[in-house]
């Protein structure tokens, strides 16, 4: 028999590395922000959103002064519920003045709250096959099926 050089990976350190859904969750968690933001400016956060996470700062993007200096005034209440509710390593705050951005509306009909986890797994199981080759995609896909025959 062979010997290996390497211990196998457990399968939720391989999930993590999937850059698609390191996308998916960095989406979702900026879909927390911007409804926690919306609700903490009283369903009103028309010209503001959370644009991305840089450096371990949220940046919330404003389409006018008067909408950065309300976020401005409510920052160490923001900060904390962001802190409290999401994310406890965030940094702070930046604010940026965006006139020409398109800030969308909160769309609360469309956010997914949380995945089944026998079709999230499934699902995850599936990614990890196709990036994988040989016996383990085999392995993998054999999991897949004995789920879905249940």
């Amino acid at each position: 028999m062979a010997r290996y050089s390497q211990k196998p990976a457990p399968l939720n350190q391989l999930f993590d590395k999937l850059p698609l859904l390191q996308q998916q969750q960095s989406l979702s968690q900026l879909q927390q922000f911007n409804q926690l933001l919306n609700q903490l400016l009283q369903e009103q956060a028309h010209g503001c959103q959370v644009a991305r996470i840089h450096q371990g700062r949220a940046v919330i993007l404003c389409q006018s002064a008067a909408w950065a200096t309300r976020v401005k005034m409510q920052r160490d209440a923001i900060l904390a519920n962001f802190r409290q509710k999401i994310l406890p390593e965030l940094g702070g705050l930046d604010i940026e003045i965006t006139p020409k951005a398109r800030i969308s509306l909160p769309q609360e009909a469309n956010v997914v709250t949380t995945p089944h986890a026998d079709g999230d797994a499934c699902r995850r199981l599936q990614q990890l096959a196709d990036a994988s080759s040989g016996p383990l995609k085999e392995r993998i896909e054999q999991l897949i099926r004995r789920r879905n025959d249940k």
